[in-house]
């Protein structure tokens, strides 16, 4: 009976062993699975240099499909937007008594959107949030000179004002800032007035040690303060900086396509590299301008080979007080921009002078007012700005043949990735210059993202693609807009 109750003893032991051991095994497999499950849930950051349309609407992009934590890093030292900027009243009082009055559209002017587009869906939902308004009819026109039929020449002693088809056209309610204003209010990181500098920059690490970036082994850290380190890079802007940042990186099929020319032409073939122009923005506060009716506010100048664009800021922004002056901003043609380029950071005084005292003259000329319309006397303030990597003349169109890219019924992918060393770019030269390609541009790139969590081996828009000479820059010189 001893001999019964041992092995009795001895079997419950067996059995009691045995099934703290698959109960073991089982938090085991239970704490394996949460941590597979957790690793697979972590949002993977993201670095954007360039808080532009296209950085902008990226990080919006990416932060609303809740599987990335999007950085954006701005050079802005009041705000982000980059060519969509504007000033605003109370800035600068210092120095400008009349120009800080009032809200400044010194760079993009007009947003033209195309119907039936994920771009026209999102107008419409800025324009009931009011962040933007539609131009009013008559309010747009083109600036040429009648046409003669008996002496076959152009009557330079006249304008005539054709008003263009506006139900396209819109800008920002507070100023064309009120785009990036209202993307940058998205629940993602900003950081404003933050230098990523052209050399080195960026640096891509790899390090299987690694275990504070979602368990990936390459990261890249960005040399600014706390040197920040994120899973994936986005470059969203161009020029030599962006050219230079991403020069000392592996990335060589993606550098190799942010070379940069900058000239005021392109060839029809498109040319074999990005092509930038550059632009003067002059503003200026006068008394009041003649030879533009009052319900004129912006005009496309297609009578001078100085001159491209003219606004109104004042008549486009009024306030409850009326103000006994006006605020204008005249952009020139890519030529004059060229053939009178500077330091765009700090121009010369004499430059300064110089270019200013042609933009007047030539202005003068195009809205056929007398010689010295514009003088230091009825001037009350200007200013001068120089866009140096202006509007893109081409752009990259590929054709992609990775099923993962969303079919968006263009010619091109409208973004470049590369998955090995995880950084891509977006901008409005990958789709079409203009504040809709920086945009549409930025959401491609976004949504790629968020659909294709394993890329390692993804390469979008590298190869098999050609520069081709933008239509819209053709045609306006400024963009299409």
């Amino acid at each position: 009976m001893l001999k019964g109750i041992i092995i009795l003893l001895f079997t419950l032991f067996q059995s009691s062993s045995f099934a703290l051991t698959m109960n073991n095994r089982n938090l085991q497999m239970m704490a394996a699975t949460k941590n597979v499950a957790a690793k697979s849930t972590t949002k993977q950051t993201v670095a954007i240099i360039g808080g532009g349309i296209a950085g902008l609407s990226c990080a919006q992009a990416l932060s609303n499909s809740g599987r990335y934590l999007p950085t954006v890093f701005d050079t802005g030292r009041l705000r982000p937007g980059g060519r969509c900027s504007s000033r605003l009243p109370g800035e600068d009082t210092k120095k400008y008594n009349y120009l800080s009055q009032t809200i400044i559209d010194h760079a993009a002017q007009i947003i033209n959107v195309a119907p039936d587009t994920e771009f026209k869906k999102q107008i419409t939902r800025w324009e009931e949030a009011g962040h933007v308004k539609q131009f009013k009819d008559g309010t747009v026109c083109d600036i040429t000179n009648p046409y003669d039929p008996e002496s076959k020449k152009y009557d330079k002693t006249q304008i005539k004002l054709t008003a263009k088809n506006t139900n396209s056209m819109y800008y920002g309610a507070n100023g064309m800032q009120s785009l990036p204003e209202a993307m940058s209010k998205n629940n993602f990181e900003m950081k404003q007035d933050v230098w990523v500098s052209p050399n080195k920059g960026v640096k891509l690490i790899d390090n299987n040690s690694n275990k504070g970036i979602s368990n990936n082994s390459k990261f890249w850290q960005i040399k600014t303060k706390g040197s920040p380190k994120f899973d994936k890079l986005v470059i969203a802007h161009n020029g030599k900086c962006a050219d230079r940042l991403m020069s000392s990186t592996p990335a060589k099929d993606l550098h190799q396509l942010l070379r940069v020319n900058f000239s005021p032409t392109v060839p029809k073939n498109g040319g074999n590299r990005m092509t930038l122009n550059s632009i003067y923005s002059l503003t200026f506060a006068i008394d009041k301008l003649n030879g533009i009716p009052e319900n004129i506010i912006c005009a496309f100048i297609k009578n001078h080979p100085n001159l491209k664009f003219l606004s109104c800021n004042t008549r486009k922004y009024p306030t409850d007080e009326k103000k006994d002056f006006e605020v204008w901003t005249v952009l020139s043609s890519a030529k004059f921009g060229k053939a009178y380029k500077g330091p765009q950071e700090n121009l010369p005084p004499g430059l300064v002078q110089n270019v200013t005292s042609l933009l007047y003259e030539s202005l003068e000329q195009s809205l056929a007012l007398p010689e010295g319309t514009f003088t230091e006397d009825n001037i009350l303030e200007s200013r001068l700005q120089l866009w140096g990597a202006g509007v893109p003349l081409n752009t990259w169109k590929t054709s992609s043949t990775n099923a993962n890219v969303p079919n968006n019924n263009e010619d091109c992918d409208g973004f470049l990735y590369d998955g090995q060393f995880g950084v891509g770019v977006c901008g409005d030269w990958l789709v079409e210059s203009s504040i809709y390609g920086a945009w549409e541009s930025g959401r491609r790139l976004a949504q790629y993202l968020a659909e294709n969590t394993n890329d390692e081996d993804s390469k979008v828009g590298l190869k098999d693609g050609k520069f081709r000479m933008s239509a819209a820059v053709d045609k306006a010189g400024i963009g299409s807009l």
